[in-house]
């Protein structure tokens, strides 16, 4: 739904680079040639390489000296590159790993890791990264509040405090979605720009294993769901939420893989978001100059006149004035795009 540079005063490259330190480390004490071989992911490469040259994997070593040549230039470029890079970076690798080296891809909604493909992952080892206070850091500073594909399940980082000790540590309610699955593209299991906070409902339940790409689906690193997409309700007179009628307009002819495979939609169509939006419709039609005329002159200062009165009825209706506030409501791209549809926001 939303951009992730929309919500975060962060700079998101220095983020990128900051996270890439972190994960190689510095070389070890007394000898700056070398890595830790289990600390530091340069130096669990390097080690890795060393067994596959003794292994005689050749194509895996073909593939640890692409990361790891010229001061490991492409190693860095995996971990910190934006979305346009990746998908470059990908064509480089299948030049002399075809994807069927890492992945074995059964269908549109499943692939699984050939054995080559299990090393690759362990060796990147995403699962340690999610577990450290770097990840729970990253995730605070990009200060989502709301899933970026849905718009509904709330998403935080907490701080919780030791009852004895008073010692003070994080934890991340949310799942990071590899929008490159690490079943297709293992080398992406720890690329910042690849890991997407967002809920268990869109990553665990609907999202899975599906082949995802650029110019099919949105990473919200890169895209707006809401410049492409907008949804709208088919009737601005329903007797009741039962009545009220979600679809959504495609405003670039971008296809809708997000909203299908996220099943937006159906989620949308839930009883408790049609009340949600009955509420905002009829508050909305009920917002005319002769019934605000009528209560201002019976409540003397209580309303304000034009944008402030407008102001004050989004606040009520907790509607996103601008694209920024979006992720701080639940709801709030559906909200925001039918108080565009009456008028009562500009486009």
């Amino acid at each position: 739904m939303i951009k992730v540079s929309d919500h975060t005063d962060e700079d998101l490259t220095a983020l990128a680079k900051s996270h890439y330190d972190s994960l190689v480390l510095s070389p070890l004490i007394g000898d700056p040639t070398k890595y830790h071989p289990l600390n530091s992911l340069i130096g669990r490469i390097a080690a890795r390489k060393d067994l596959d040259v003794a292994l005689g994997n050749n194509q895996l070593v073909e593939f640890w000296d692409y990361l790891l040549d010229n001061g490991c230039l492409n190693l860095k470029r995996v971990i910190i590159s934006e979305p346009d890079e990746l998908e470059k970076i990908i064509s480089e690798i299948q030049a002399f790993c075809p994807p069927s080296f890492f992945s074995n891809d059964i269908s549109y909604d499943q692939a699984v890791l050939t054995e080559n493909g299990k090393i690759v992952k362990g060796i990147f080892n995403y699962y340690n990264y999610r577990g450290k206070p770097e990840c729970h850091a990253n995730c605070e500073k990009l200060k989502l509040q709301f899933c970026p594909y849905c718009n509904e399940q709330t998403i935080q980082v907490i701080t919780q405090i030791d009852p004895l000790t008073a010692v003070q540590d994080t934890l991340a309610l949310l799942q990071l979605d590899h929008f490159y699955p690490q079943s297709r593209h293992p080398y992406f299991s720890l690329s910042f720009f690849n890991l997407i906070p967002g809920c268990s409902v869109c990553n665990a339940q609907l999202k899975r294993e599906k082949r995802f790409g650029r110019d099919t689906h949105f990473n919200p690193f890169e895209k707006r769901l809401d410049d492409y997409f907008s949804f709208q309700v088919d009737s601005l007179t329903p007797s009741c939420a039962e009545d009220i009628s979600i679809s959504f307009i495609n405003k670039q002819k971008y296809p809708s893989n997000a909203l299908e495979d996220f099943e937006i939609m159906e989620r949308y169509k839930k009883l408790a978001h049609k009340r949600v939006v009955f509420r905002l419709v009829h508050a909305f039609k009920n917002h005319s100059p002769k019934i605000n005329n009528s209560i201002s002159f019976q409540i003397k200062n209580l309303f304000h006149i034009g944008e402030n009165k407008k102001k004050t009825l989004l606040d009520c209706s907790n509607v996103p004035m601008t694209v920024s506030e979006i992720n701080q409501v639940q709801l709030g791209k559906l909200k925001r795009d039918i108080a565009i549809q009456m008028n009562v926001l500009p486009l």
